[in-house]
Formats: structure tokens, C-alpha cells, sequence
């Protein structure tokens, strides 16, 4: 599975990963410990979870949607 890096909001690093809430599966654990991915834990809360963190900060934060997320699933 490919990873991408994202720019840091805070640090301006490209060292920002995805998100996974829930269990992990051994390939997802690895993937945390080569810090392609990070854990988020089992409870997620829509709309407020932040979706990625750096790796080097640890700044967490959600994505700027121009539509809420939400929205998507009323129509």
C-alpha cells in the first residue's frame, strides 16, 4: 500500500500521514512503527476527529472540506 506525505499546517514539514481510527491489523501496526500511517484509536468522532497528524510535530488536524463531510451522505 502507498502512502503519501502531506505538508504539516504547523511545522510546514511534508512529514503528515493519514489518520486510521479502529483496530489495527498487523500490516496497519507496521505501517504506524515505519510512520506511514497513524493510530488514531477505536472511538472516532464525526466531524471533530482530526484525519491526519505529522510525524514530526505531532500536530494533528482535519481536512478543509469546501462541502461538510456529512452533507455528502443527506442528499
Amino acid at each position: 500500500m502507498a502512502t503519501r506525505k502531506y505538508i504539516c499546517p504547523s511545522c510546514r514539514q511534508k512529514t503528515g500521514v493519514d489518520i486510521l481510527y479502529g483496530f489495527p491489523t498487523k500490516d496497519a501496526a507496521s505501517m504506524a512503527e515505519q510512520n506511514e500511517i497513524a493510530l488514531g484509536g477505536c472511538c472516532i468522532h464525526i466531524g471533530q476527529s482530526p484525519e491526519r497528524k505529522c510525524t514530526s510535530c505531532e500536530h494533528e488536524w482535519r481536512i478543509v472540506r469546501r462541502k461538510p463531510y456529512l452533507d455528502y451522505f443527506s442528499e
